[in-house]
């Protein structure tokens, strides 16, 4: 079958928009893409930081290549790695019986691993039939690629930082509102439990992703005994559903205690902003936690 080369642009322009939105995809739910990578275990949280926003760089370059398509040939081989690349690690979760969301499309279009890689298997289709597509004529080529890589590069960890670029700024104080902890305590609105001994007191919503997206981080943590393995204590904000299992069942966090408190205690203690981890000595507080700077 012979195809016009307006046709195999089409086919090429349609991939590289593929590519871009997966990229913006991906960047918008960063954070679930990163706990995603983490949570097999081959990374540690700083490296799966890093390779999150690497693999939306690259995506983000692979679109901007098939659409500007002044180097269909590295624009094709750098496709295909890709495809290749995810197709097989896809192939390895599917034959394992894997079917969370393999993000993919970030959280905008859930897809467990046979589902994306039939779809990977249609953007090779496309690919294929991209090929022998004559280049654009571009001056400066060489400049035009250095910017093709380096604004998304800059873009992207300007937008999103790793989180682990920033946790010197985040102060205990910002973080949980002692006085009020402490007051809490001694009116019993907290149980006593949480100054006996040596806890993990996670103060959660039930409803809020960042609670859930943490419960998960903390759990990888301590399968990989890289945080206290101390009991934990879950103290919920009382609202609307007092059922704590969907978040639980979701997360896997286990939890030794469970509580619920009030709004306007929760909101106190919190400073109105959550999840707020604690690490208990007793009734020393002696590390604290977002979502941001747990690890």
């Amino acid at each position: 079958m012979i195809i016009h080369d307006k046709f195999k642009y089409v086919f090429r322009a349609l991939l590289g928009i593929l590519f871009l939105f997966s990229a913006t995809a991906k960047l918008i739910g960063i954070d679930a893409f990163e706990i995603y990578l983490f949570s097999f275990g081959w990374f540690s949280l700083g490296t799966a930081f890093l390779l999150a926003r690497l693999v939306i760089v690259a995506e983000y370059v692979l679109g901007l290549l098939l659409l500007t398509n002044f180097y269909p040939r590295l624009a094709f081989w750098g496709s295909l790695a890709m495809l290749a690349g995810f197709s097989l690690f896809l192939t390895v979760l599917a034959v394992k019986g894997n079917h969370d969301n393999c993000n993919c499309f970030g959280e905008l279009v859930n897809l467990n691993p046979v589902q994306s890689l039939f779809k990977n298997l249609g953007m090779l289709a496309v690919l294929l039939l991209s090929v022998g597509v004559k280049p654009f004529r571009f001056r400066r080529k060489g400049l035009w690629l250095a910017l093709i890589i380096l604004i998304p590069l800059a873009t992207v960890f300007i937008v999103s930082p790793p989180d682990n670029w920033r946790y010197d700024s985040y102060a205990r104080h910002e973080l949980v509102n002692e006085p009020a902890f402490r007051e809490a305590v001694d009116q019993s609105i907290l149980p006593h439990s949480v100054v006996e001994g040596d806890h993990i007191v996670c103060l959660y919503s039930l409803k809020c992703r960042f609670c859930k997206m943490s419960a998960e981080k903390i759990m990888t943590l301590r399968a990989r005994g890289e945080f206290p393995q101390s009991p934990i204590i879950a103290i919920f904000g009382r609202g609307d559903d007092p059922d704590p299992a969907p978040f639980l069942e979701e997360t896997g966090l286990q939890a030794d205690e469970i509580h619920f408190i009030e709004p306007g205690d929760f909101l106190r203690i919190t400073n109105g902003a959550f999840p707020v981890i604690l690490v208990m000595h007793g009734d020393t507080i002696a590390e604290t936690f977002n979502y941001r700077n747990l690890h």
